[in-house]
């Protein structure tokens, strides 16, 4: 290794930083008073939109919060602060605009696929894009027909349809998701994918999907998906009104067992859970306690997984898909909606 020697220093060359050089979070830091620290560091990108859920030490500097992203990040123009839950059958929220040009229509690209719609006027959560992902890799396959009860601007069925040309029925009660998931199936091209896009009450569209169009036999979905955690495993109710076989037609044979699940539309459930240390169930046990309670209301209402699986052959499976406050998860359980689960929701349990 080689020794180098300075006889002298180089010139002094001054160099000057703009703020805007400087990570939102160091600014943030460096502006800040302690009782607001640490600065907020985790938000939702939506588009041009940064979409913040502020604590209270933060909300009296909330604009100069709103202020600092908006001038450190360069696709930001836009900077919103979420001041409600989100409630309602649409599923929004209110918002404050802290930073930035009051614009909340966007465009978003996942995976490929565009979409535009309004944060304002529908429900979105860059969050549950790997869920998405993990739907789409797992459990989805080429061709399959998905329905998606809850399907919001119908991101996952946009990625169904596009990726893997499957057939979609896609429904929400809110007439702008809908309207914006139409005007997306022609920006993406999948719009002759799209054999129904209804804007109904999620328990007739479940409902409907048993009945046969045409007098041609009824095919049921190879996955239905019912994604809206705070109520959707009340509309499992809906499933009775599908078509089943006649258990006269059935045989009970090893073989027949598997034929009977072949093809069974699987069922995936979002919804909210939390262990219950009074019965020493885990949010697991929790989440499917409760879908189990739904589809069959008599007997016990706790640890029904092993019923599922051994009386009706469902193939139970439970997804943790996130945290949402301490202690309380969504999970997703999947199941499949065999025939002799569907009998006896209809009142036949023989």
């Amino acid at each position: 290794m080689r020794d180098y020697k300075v006889d002298s220093p180089g010139p002094l060359i001054p160099v000057s930083f703009n703020y805007k050089q400087f990570t939102a979070s160091y600014v943030l830091t460096k502006l800040l008073p302690p009782e607001a620290h640490p600065p907020p560091t985790s938000f939702e990108t939506i588009g041009h939109v940064a979409h913040l859920n502020l604590r209270e030490n933060h909300l009296p500097y909330k604009r100069l919060i709103g202020e600092v992203l908006l001038e450190t990040l360069p696709t930001i123009e836009t900077v919103i602060h979420k001041v409600g839950e989100v409630t309602g059958p649409f599923r929004t929220y209110d918002f404050s605009v802290l930073a930035g040009r009051p614009d909340t229509a966007v465009k978003v690209t996942e995976s490929g696929i565009q979409m535009h719609f309004d944060v304002a006027e529908v429900y979105w959560s860059a969050r549950l894009s790997e869920e998405r992902q993990r739907i789409l890799k797992y459990e989805i396959q080429p061709g399959d027909y998905i329905a998606d009860a809850f399907c919001g601007v119908g991101a996952i069925c946009l990625m169904a349809a596009a990726q893997l040309n499957c057939t979609i029925s896609a429904n929400d009660w809110n007439p702008k998701a809908v309207e914006y998931l139409k005007a997306n199936t022609v920006l993406n091209g999948v719009e002759q994918n799209f054999k129904k896009l209804s804007c109904t009450d999620a328990y007739d569209f479940l409902m409907d999907l048993g009945l046969a169009d045409d007098k041609k036999e009824t095919r049921l979905p190879d996955h239905v998906l019912l994604n809206f955690p705070l109520e959707a495993p009340r509309f499992l109710g809906a499933l009775r009104w599908w078509p089943v076989k006649s258990p006269s037609n059935l045989k009970r044979s090893d073989k027949a067992e598997k034929d009977e699940t072949h093809r069974t539309p699987r069922v995936h459930v979002y919804t909210f859970a939390r262990a219950d240390p009074e019965t020493n169930r885990s949010a697991e046990d929790v989440a499917v306690d409760s879908i189990a309670s739904n589809l069959l209301p008599m007997g016990d209402s706790t640890y029904r997984k092993d019923e599922l699986n051994n009386d009706y052959g469902c193939k139970v499976n439970v997804h943790d898909v996130r945290d949402v406050a301490p202690g309380k998860v969504v999970m997703c359980v999947s199941f499949s909606a065999t025939p002799r689960l569907l009998r006896c929701m209809q009142g036949d349990f023989s």
